[in-house]
């Protein structure tokens, strides 16, 4: 056989990094300024700020000897309480959230956060982002039906589920013109879902009642504290505030903060990836990335209470091969506070109470370290917020007046693919004061999709 006949042999691609990884070193207390204490984490407030629909904080609060960190869990528990309240709003019909009134008071101004609650797959997705940005996910049949412009989704079947996209912000959308007008009456008369026998037997879902959606929601002013939301009437919002399950883990095995590697710099360009076969370069035993993998699976066993696989080993015996998380000799025996909300948290919300409680955290008596981590809604339409201000809305247009080509591999995709938020979705931050003087931290952060 010719050569140019012969198959050619298969090369394995290298494996895609699809967290992001970042680390670095911030003054959080500035004992020379008049004001005090003042937070400079820009890198973690921009992380925190840009995943608009956190459902889930983790906070990981280790404790070694003489160190107490019952002070900082308080104030931690407190700030996080009171920042992070949202509303519940059962059969909401959109067109009601259109009423100018409830625009000028909770859309145009400060930020509204909303998201629906019907995770089941293949189900309408209702969602606004914050920045006045109206997002929805319909399947293919309610997108035919609604009669608003789109574009198919980037992920799953070809052409089976659409974004709808509405800026509610824009200058143009207001009451009484022809497009404002025309968009409150598709969201009216949005079509429920009628079963098909009902459909050919011509009893339908009756005409004037449109589809309804249970909203939860949280609004905060331009300052990032939060307010009280109300609804148009008849509608009422329920306050919901954040719950909270905490726990203490005993007798435990703590990585040593001396064990923590130090933030590593920036590469000054992209690794670049060979076209032939991939071959992971060998790792050496103090590589910080082999570190980081054993200490991710160690915190991931401390959020589900695995003690019996935290513990040190009986009568002084060495380690197997299958052991979990950080080496023994990197850690020391103590306990481990873990703090987890669960509920809508706002990100302007949750950015200024973590940033007010952190610029004590270099404060006496110090920590060991800090633990923190957000998992999205899966079934949320975004996983991210993009850097263009104001949000790109339609499917050609940037705010400049170029043309933008949108989806996979094309510049910056803010849909999620619900498959991946599930994976690899949030982000998650390790926090230590560094001990040569206070008001200095080391910090290291994974960013998800």
């Amino acid at each position: 056989m010719n050569a140019h006949h012969k198959k050619s042999t298969y090369k394995p691609p290298a494996p895609v990094q699809r967290s992001r990884y970042s680390s670095g070193t911030a003054l959080v207390a500035d004992t020379a300024s008049p004001e005090g204490a003042r937070p400079r984490l820009a890198r973690l407030a921009k992380a925190v700020e840009r995943l608009p629909f956190g459902w889930q904080l983790d906070a990981i609060i280790p404790s070694l000897g003489s160190t107490n960190a019952q002070h900082f869990t308080k104030e931690l528990q407190d700030a996080v309480d009171e920042a992070c309240v949202s509303y519940l709003c059962e059969g909401v019909n959109l067109a009601d959230l259109l009423e100018p009134e409830f625009l000028n008071s909770f859309v145009r101004s400060g930020s509204l956060v909303a998201l629906s609650l019907d995770d089941s797959e293949g189900e309408d997705v209702v969602a606004i982002d914050g920045r006045g940005r109206l997002v929805l996910s319909v399947s293919k049949d309610t997108y035919e039906l609604l009669g608003l412009p789109g574009r198919a989704s980037a992920y799953g079947t070809f052409r089976q589920r659409f974004i709808i996209e509405l800026s509610l912000r824009d200058a143009s959308f207001r009451a009484g013109k022809p497009g404002f007008e025309r968009t409150k009456r598709a969201l009216r008369n949005w079509p429920r879902q009628t079963d098909l026998l009902d459909e050919l037997r011509g009893h339908g879902a009756p005409k004037g009642e449109g589809k309804t959606f249970d909203l939860v929601m949280a609004f905060t002013d331009a300052d990032g504290n939060s307010k009280p939301l109300t609804l148009p009437s008849p509608l009422r919002a329920h306050r919901l505030p954040a719950t909270l399950h905490t726990s203490t883990l005993r007798s435990v095995l703590i990585p040593r903060p001396s064990s923590l590697p130090a933030p590593q710099p920036a590469p000054a360009k992209k690794q670049r990836t060979s076209s032939g076969a991939f071959r992971a370069p060998p790792r050496e035993a103090d590589d910080p990335a082999v570190f980081w993998e054993a200490y991710r699976e160690w915190a991931g066993l401390v959020r589900l209470g695995a003690t019996d696989k935290l513990r040190a080993a009986a009568g002084g015996e060495e380690e197997g091969d299958d052991a979990w998380g950080v080496e023994g000799d990197k850690c020391d025996e103590g306990e481990v506070a873990v703090l987890s909300w669960s509920g809508l948290l706002h990100p302007k919300a949750l950015s200024r109470a973590l940033q007010s409680v952190l610029s004590n955290l270099s404060l006496s008596p110090p920590l060991p370290f800090l633990d923190l981590s957000l998992t999205p809604f899966a079934h949320a339409p975004l996983s991210h917020l993009s850097a263009a201000s104001p949000p790109v809305v339609g499917t050609s247009k940037r705010p400049n007046g170029k043309k933008r080509k949108r989806g996979r591999g094309r510049g910056e995709e803010e849909e999620a693919d619900r498959a991946r938020v599930e994976d690899e979705g949030g982000w998650a931050c390790v926090l230590r004061p560094r001990e040569e003087g206070q008001g200095a931290i080391e910090w290291h952060l994974w960013e998800g999709q």
